[in-house]
């Protein structure tokens, strides 16, 4: 998906550019967006469809009824985290 977002203008409408207020705390700026095309919008929509899907079957899966209630939060930061650390083992 990330690879979609890359490809794709900043605003999913078309939009003109912007940018703050000079005396913003954080100046920022977007140039102007043609928005997505139809083809674009369509493939975004089924990936974030698909992720959504993937997210509950990871959440209600049974894997977790393993761990105290307590511990659930902590696995699944561990999981989350576990390609990183075997890079980091991987390196050393």
């Amino acid at each position: 998906m990330r690879t979609v977002y890359q490809r794709v203008p900043w605003s999913a409408e078309p939009l003109d550019a912007w940018e703050t207020h000079e005396n913003a705390w954080r100046p920022s700026s977007r140039p102007a967006s043609p928005g997505w095309d139809p083809q674009d919008a369509t493939e975004i929509a089924r990936l974030r469809k698909r992720e959504l899907e993937l997210a509950g079957s990871i959440v209600t899966h049974a894997y977790w009824s393993e761990f105290a209630p307590a511990d659930v939060l902590a696995a699944r930061d561990a999981l989350k985290r576990h390609h990183e650390q075997q890079m980091a083992d991987a390196s050393s």
